[in-house]
């Protein structure tokens, strides 16, 4: 692992995780107001427990000066799933069984073993009004608006949008739309252009344009037709 204790490992909209030993890493918030979102994301990993595809949570750290936190988690060693896709591997696929095994947000361990985390912007059932419902995508993950307003998308239509690019990327092993900078892509979706599945099994290819075109009502129908 490069660098040392409070090296930055990466950086997102929200937060930068830093490197603290082989153990964990720190999830930190750099934006205003990041207590109550490193608070839900405890929250989450708390509600979910001990479970061998979800990254460790170590708790919830005071750090830096008082009540200023960032969250210890497990350190995934291979990184990202897209970091094997696009800085690992980029010219050389896993094979296409490990691929349907994996998704993108997951991180990897060895063997290609997969744990999930992110959870910041999770709810949990029942405690809707604690976890106020937040979603946000790159845009290559955008559902389009499709004549609609953005903030009247269905949740649950952006994320099944958005698990499905996220199948694309895993199965074709590069972005939807690599070749065109991200400001052009919402353009060919709001089109109905999407990238070719040709090359990808039809099962699978299947699901991920139910998911394009907002065939799908909960993500229980993409994993039925995936079962078959």
């Amino acid at each position: 692992m490069p660098g040392g204790f409070g090296a930055i490992l990466s950086m997102g909209g929200s937060c930068f995780v830093s490197y603290v030993d082989k153990e964990g890493q720190r999830r930190s918030y750099c934006s205003n107001s990041c207590e109550e979102l490193l608070a839900r994301e405890y929250a989450i990993y708390r509600h979910l427990g001990k479970h061998n595809r979800i990254l460790r949570c170590f708790g919830l750290d005071e750090i830096h000066s008082p009540g200023v936190h960032a969250l210890g988690l497990e350190l995934a060693p291979l990184g990202t799933v897209r970091d094997l896709i696009h800085k690992q591997f980029p010219n050389e696929p896993l094979p296409e069984q490990t691929r349907l095994q994996i998704c993108r947000n997951p991180m990897v361990f060895d063997g290609y073993c997969v744990k999930f985390g992110d959870f910041g912007g999770s709810i949990i059932r029942g405690r809707e009004s604690s976890f106020p419902e937040t979603v946000a995508e790159e845009p290559r993950y955008e559902l389009p608006c499709r004549g609609r307003e953005m903030r009247k998308l269905p949740t649950v239509k952006r994320e099944l949008f958005a698990l499905g690019t996220c199948m694309y990327e895993i199965m074709a092993w590069m972005r939807s739309f690599h070749e065109l900078p991200s400001h052009e892509v919402g353009g060919r979706y709001e089109r109905s252009e999407f990238p070719s599945l040709d090359n990808i099994p039809v099962v699978v290819a299947q699901a991920i344009r139910n998911c394009w075109h907002e065939i799908y009502d909960c993500v229980e129908e993409v994993v039925e037709l995936l079962e078959e």
